[in-house]
């Protein structure tokens, strides 16, 4: 995905895992260069995959070196399997670099078992974890259920051990956010300033914009990645629609509940009513390319996460021209004031590697703290995991400021990050299949959908 955040973490992990084996057969091996580090604490080296992330790392280590001394090298490897090989080749070498971004919740883990990523465990205090978004603290953290999974045949990080934790959060966000091109707002007479309250809302918008230009007035997504659809626009929506024990049955295994029953229908056949609107190949983009196509002016409408800002930026649209916020709940939704739960979405850990452990530490805690926070998300664009609280529009401005409002915890929230309530086997990418093949194709109805969504919902149990 280019320069972009890896937006689905299933093949970051799958990708990971395939190394795995090496790097636990050399990252205890001893020796070691640490990434180019002096043993001294004056020097240290960080690598990321996100080109957008370098400027924002240099103003902040700029600040870090007049406060300590201490100098951050910062190198990006793009895209993400061009990272993943580096790190590979790196950890047989032992020149890691000292410090490393991560994808959470899936990489870290694979980078920990495989011993090349020092224990944060002993080192993150209260008062550390207090410093971030309420659920995203101990996403680096093997916990119960994390080393459960851990223990199954193919687990990609098997070897962890409880209570572990390989990195800290650093960027936070969500799925489920809408992007709208404001000059296309106000041609169409829509006021820019005021976003839609409900899905319907959302919808008359998009049919608004659409009738005055057809060809570029629509909506789009990277729906060839067939996830996203799924995982990005319907859950969400569903989740506020039914609630979360409704919701949460869908996925279920009593089959009056689940997709293929009444509810399902309900839901698919409230989000079918997005199917006219699409950009004409809308299926056949990426998630890159749909960033782009809006960020070129080819649709009005864009859905990603808090990180397709950068993306869009990127790309050279101006963020004052776009208009930025959450799903809206449908109408007659049993939730009434839906938010999403922020997730952690990169974290940052420390090579087992390195020789200046207590320097890398020392940078690492530097970047939670919120006025550093707030300097990096403001150049980046990429939300912090980091609480920003009532600063967030001093310290990142309104347009980015306007994602974090979005954020919301309990039953009220939907947490893209929780899939306690499904089976193992349960695969976005198959259900995601056979949504686009509603919407946008419109080879099947939404009752033909529930019955096959049913079919396979059923299947994952067995």
């Amino acid at each position: 995905m280019g320069t972009g955040l890896r937006r689905s973490r299933r093949p970051v992990v799958h990708a990971v895992a395939a190394v795995t084996a090496l790097l636990a057969a050399t990252a205890g091996c001893g020796g070691g260069g640490g990434g180019g580090g002096t043993g001294g604490g004056k020097t240290l080296t960080m690598w990321t995959f996100k080109q957008t992330h370098v400027k924002a790392l240099e103003a902040v280590a700029a600040a870090f070196k007049a406060k300590t001394g201490i100098t951050v090298k910062i190198t990006a490897y793009t895209p993400d399997d061009t990272y993943t090989s580096k790190v590979q080749s790196a950890a047989a070498a032992h020149s890691l670099a000292d410090v490393l971004e991560l994808h959470a919740a899936g990489e870290d883990r694979v980078f920990g078992a495989s011993g090349i990523l020092t224990d944060l465990a002993p080192s993150v205090d209260a008062g550390w974890k207090g410093r971030y978004l309420q659920g995203t603290a101990d996403a680096g953290l093997i916990t119960d259920s994390v080393y459960q999974a851990s223990q199954k045949p193919k687990s990609p990080w098997k070897g962890v051990k409880k209570g572990q934790m390989f990195d800290v959060p650093f960027t936070a966000g969500t799925f489920g956010i809408v992007f709208a091109n404001k000059s296309k707002l106000r041609a169409a007479g829509l006021d820019p300033t005021k976003p839609p309250k409900t899905w319907e809302e959302l919808i008359s918008w998009i049919k608004a914009t659409h009738g005055k230009d057809p060809a570029t007035g629509g909506i789009t997504m990277g729906l060839k990645v067939t996830s996203t659809a799924f995982d990005w626009a319907l859950q969400p929506l569903t989740y506020a629609y039914l609630g979360k024990p409704a919701y949460q049955a869908l996925f279920g295994q009593d089959r009056s509940q689940t997709w293929g029953s009444p509810n399902g229908q309900r839901a698919l056949t409230v989000y079918d009513q997005i199917t006219p609107y699409w950009t004409a190949g809308s299926q056949t983009l990426g998630i890159d390319d749909a960033d782009q196509a809006f960020a070129q002016g080819k649709s009005a409408f864009d859905i990603g996460g808090t990180f397709t800002m950068a993306s869009i930026k990127q790309n050279g649209m101006d963020p004052s021209n776009i208009m930025a916020f959450g799903l809206p709940a449908a109408q007659g939704s049993a939730v009434k004031d839906f938010k999403l739960a922020p997730i952690a979405l990169t974290g940052l850990g420390i090579s087992a590697q390195s020789k200046n452990q207590k320097a890398a530490l020392q940078w690492v805690r530097y970047l939670s703290d919120k006025e550093q926070a707030g300097a990096f998300a403001q150049a980046s664009l990429d939300l912090p995991a980091t609480d920003l609280g009532a600063d967030a529009s001093r310290l990142v401005g309104s347009d980015l400021s306007s994602l974090e409002a979005v954020f919301g915890t309990g039953d009220n929230a939907y947490d893209a990050s929780d899939s306690t309530f499904s089976s193992s086997s349960w695969d976005i990418e198959k259900a995601g299949d056979l949504l686009i093949k509603m919407s946008p194709l419109k080879e099947l109805s939404p009752a033909a959908l529930n019955t096959q969504l049913g079919a396979y919902a059923a299947s994952t149990w067995k």
